[in-house]
């Protein structure tokens, strides 16, 4: 474990280094060094990891040439340093201690949340397989996009950027991205809490809400979660924080749950990020006026998170509007409309190279209850959403602000005008999640879920913005008025502490403490003790094969421990993990059939196709068959374990040596080399 740990602080480290470069950017327009410093480590690795992606998406620089990269962030950072040193304030030994204290909360912080990973760092189960995935093959890829590893000779068409961003600090470190995987939920968890704090500090002095806003944004649980605790008498899994009904058709995933089950996706690696953007997003709204310097930086960090996870852009864009309203109403900026619209156009531009190669699997807005209505799902399903269920995730933010807005009323001026305006923000969000959503693969192949991803996605956007807004709103209200005009504030404020406590004492003594599994911060030794063979071939293979290339192993359905090679190897498959790919490359109308009886081909045809052809590789009897289909996936590796046994009984595996030769071997498994 030692050894684990000092992995874990080189590639921190790593991280750390991205300050200066973010530092330079951010100084000319935060003024307040602690605020600069804190978001600094996320800026420098926004706009470097972007240079680095540009570059390499436009084939100039092979993401492979690891020491070139490595020089260049060299000087960048070299560079920044020289710069911050000419420019030092004179007050150093302030900044310094400044440096010290942010460092080491940061630090305590990261390696608590990585002891508490330790004890259950398995990247096995839910949907870790297809982050780790993602992970590794942004790692590995010469250019961007990456090909996808679960899809043979096409690119990844999903949000792998926010991956890209943590596989750069891991190809810049040196740690395997087994290990890496768990440092990135270390770091964005540490992110998002000190952002978080930083963030309301901004606003007050009040040490105690800045503390209470980072524990809702990372840690805390919803009220209906604590009232499920009181209702069973403990006996309600920390699973049930994302569902609030049995069944339940909509997702109200929080960040405490996303942290707990350590799945690296997109909407967790956004969260620091887009923290980091309100940082900007209130520079935007307090000047007076606005540089091209400011739009520009801002159109970085947009952009980056319209690639890590275009859902945040969409919310974030939701605040700009509001900000360019806001700034029009009060003639505070009449150029303010053009700006909005060069900082939208300049976002959108800098994410052509991402565009170019995705296709969305989306088919529009539509208005939610005349869908609900035309299918008869209005009325259940959890649409509209319950009373109860509203009351249980958002019940305690609306009685904080209600409270602040009441003992404001007389002063509703001395509010702070920006975290009034997320509160906007939010209530917008949640007011329009009940009459639009996306449609995507949820409503149109399983209509009762219609609203389930829409809930979810932008559900997480208001946990944040509330869990900041009315934590700076509590404090002002403690600000300017005694106990006497205060006192139902603080207990309605103790009770929603008290009820967000449950969820973590829950989730950390059943997720991690009540765990068996040796401690480690590696996420792949679940397989030496399950899959003993295969975990050798994934050896073998990370040693021997340093570029990806096509393996053939078992193709299944999605959660399953299918592609468990390609993940952790970084190959690529023909196909795997059949229902996500099908949502990857969903196409929601789908080309007319030649029988207008038939069902609209939306993509699924194509995978059932591929799957098809990795049974016959294992099962037909036909040698010039199985060469053929070999050669069409450009297959250069065919690999038997106990799991392709399972899956296809028929298997033939005397062939295989007719078609190749064996380069490793453990226990019953078999890795060949295909013959060109």
């Amino acid at each position: 474990m030692a050894k684990d740990y000092l992995y874990a602080f080189e590639f921190y480290l790593v991280f750390l280094l991205f300050a200066p470069i973010g530092l330079i950017a951010a100084r000319p327009f935060i003024q307040n060094f602690r605020a600069a410093y804190t978001l600094s480590k996320l800026l420098g690795l926004i706009l470097f990891g972007y240079f680095i992606w540009l570059l390499s998406s436009l084939h100039i620089l092979d993401f492979q040439n690891i020491a070139l990269i490595r020089i260049l962030f060299a000087l960048a950072t070299a560079a920044s340093i020289y710069l911050l040193w000419n420019n030092w304030p004179k007050e150093w030994q302030n900044i310094l201690k400044d440096i010290l204290t942010i460092e080491t909360f940061w630090l305590v912080f990261y390696f608590i949340y990585l002891w508490l990973r330790s004890h259950n760092a398995e990247i096995h189960g839910t949907e870790r397989f297809m982050d780790m995935a993602f992970f590794k093959a942004s790692s590995m890829t010469n250019y961007f996009p990456p090909i996808d590893p679960w899809h043979a000779g096409n690119p990844i068409n999903y949000y792998y950027y926010g991956h890209y961003l943590f596989s750069l600090v891991s190809n810049l470190s040196g740690v395997a991205a087994n290990y890496a995987y768990t440092f990135t939920l270390g770091i964005i968890f540490s992110s998002s809490l000190m952002l978080s704090w930083a963030f309301v500090r901004r606003f007050t002095n009040s040490k105690l809400f800045a503390s209470l806003a980072a524990f809702f944004i990372v840690a805390a649980g919803t009220v209906a979660f604590g009232i499920c605790i009181i209702e069973t008498s403990g006996a309600c899994s920390y699973v049930k924080s994302t569902r609030l009904y049995e069944p339940s058709y909509i997702i109200n995933e929080i960040p405490s749950y996303s942290f707990t089950v350590g799945d690296l996706h997109a909407h967790l690696i956004a969260l620091p990020f887009f923290l980091l953007a309100l940082f900007f997003l209130y520079e935007l709204f307090g000047r007076e006026k606005i540089g091209y310097g400011l739009i520009g930086v801002l159109a970085v960090i947009l952009a980056s998170l319209g690639m890590i996870n275009p859902w945040d852009f969409v919310s974030l864009a939701l605040i700009v509007f509001l900000i360019a309203v806001f700034k029009l109403i009060g003639n505070k900026d009449r150029d303010f409309a053009s700006k909005a619209v060069a900082l939208g156009v300049l976002s959108i531009v800098l994410m052509l190279p991402f565009l170019m190669h995705f296709e969305s699997g989306a088919a529009g807005i539509e208005f939610a209850p005349f869908y609900a209505t035309s299918r008869n799902l209005l009325g259940s399903y959890q649409y509209p959403t319950p009373l109860s269920g509203w009351l249980g995730m958002w019940g305690g933010f609306s009685a904080l602000l209600a409270l602040c807005f009441f003992i404001f009323r007389n002063k509703i001026g001395s509010l702070k005008k920006f975290p009034a305006l997320l509160v906007l923000a939010a209530g917008l969000l949640l007011i329009g999640v009940e009459l639009f959503f996306i449609k995507d693969i949820y409503s149109l192949a399983n209509p009762p879920y219609f609203r389930a991803n829409t809930v979810f996605k932008f559900g997480f956007h208001a946990w944040t913005l509330l869990s900041l807004s009315t934590m700076i709103l509590s404090a002002e209200a403690f600000r300017h008025y005694r106990f006497r005009k205060t006192w139902l504030l603080s207990v309605f404020i103790m009770f929603f502490v008290f009820f967000g406590f449950f969820y973590p004492v829950r989730a950390i003594g059943e997720f991690y403490l009540s765990s068996v599994s040796p401690e480690t911060l590696d996420g792949s030794m679940f397989l030496k003790t399950l899959y003993p063979d295969d975990y050798a071939a994934i050896i073998w293979l990370n040693e021997n094969v340093r570029e990806r290339k096509v393996v053939v192993e078992a193709a299944g359905d999605s959660y399953k421990d299918y592609g468990r090679i390609s993940v952790f190897s970084g190959m690529i498959n023909p196909v795997n993990w059949l229902t996500h790919e099908w949502g990857w490359h969903f196409k929601p109308e789908g080309p007319p059939p030649a029988n207008p009886k038939a069902p609209v081909e939306s993509g699924w045809g194509k995978i059932a196709v591929i799957s098809g052809d990795v049974r016959k590789i294992y099962e037909s009897s036909d040698i010039k068959e199985t060469k053929t289909l070999l050669r069409k996936y450009g297959a250069e590796f065919a690999y038997i374990g106990d799991l392709e046994r399972k899956e296809y009984p028929n298997l033939l595996e005397q062939k295989f040596y007719e078609l190749g030769k064996v380069v490793f071997s453990s226990g019953n498994s078999k890795l060949f080399k295909v013959n060109d």
